[in-house]
């Protein structure tokens, strides 16, 4: 039989044989489920869903641009490329000119935008980096006999996107045809 702890004498510490440390598990399990909590608000806080980031270009577009028109040839052809794929001449058939260019990062994909010029409207044509994105939510398709294109209205903004060279064109104006819109989209 075990005698039970006499009281301690008064003035006197009392050490405790005792291990004082957490159960073994309890850390690195408490560890895990904090990175995995705090992963899951970082990955949701920062990463947008691949369905809005070409409404989001369409964003970014509408910004002023950044720099001057780029470097053209003696007939117009911008000198211009994206990701491995060249801007396309909207001068001679459709008549827009390059006028300006800006670069973003939009959902964390690189957007490289040239924007043309035309009896004073601008038209944005981005190319994004990256795999093709999918159509945002309610984008019809378009009629094509070419690449499967589709359009859709944010902003104020009429849009057009279509794959092309491996990634996503995004074309885009206001106060412009949509007709015109759709044209451009196909150039290149």
């Amino acid at each position: 039989m075990v005698d039970p702890p006499r009281p301690a004498a008064e003035g006197t510490t009392v050490h405790a044989d005792r291990d004082e440390s957490p159960p073994r598990g309890l850390g690195a399990g408490l560890g895990v489920t904090v990175l995995a909590v705090g992963l899951a608000v970082a990955f949701a806080a920062g990463l947008e869903s691949p369905v809005e980031t070409a409404v989001h270009v369409v964003g970014a577009q509408a910004q002023p641009p950044q720099a001057g028109a780029p470097p053209t040839t003696p007939g117009g052809r911008p000198l211009a490329a994206a990701f491995g794929v060249p801007f396309p001449d909207l001068a001679p058939r459709l008549g827009w000119r390059p006028v300006a260019r800006r670069a973003d990062v939009v959902d964390g994909r690189r957007v490289s935008t040239l924007q043309y010029g035309r009896q004073g409207r601008r038209l944005s044509y981005s190319i994004v980096d990256g795999a093709p994105l999918p159509p945002p939510p309610g984008a019809v398709r378009v009629p094509s006999r070419g690449a499967a294109a589709v359009q859709f209205d944010t902003g104020g903004r009429t849009a057009v996107m279509r794959a092309r060279g491996g990634h996503t064109v995004v074309v885009s104006a206001a106060g412009v045809p949509r007709a015109a819109v759709v044209r451009a989209a196909r150039a290149g």
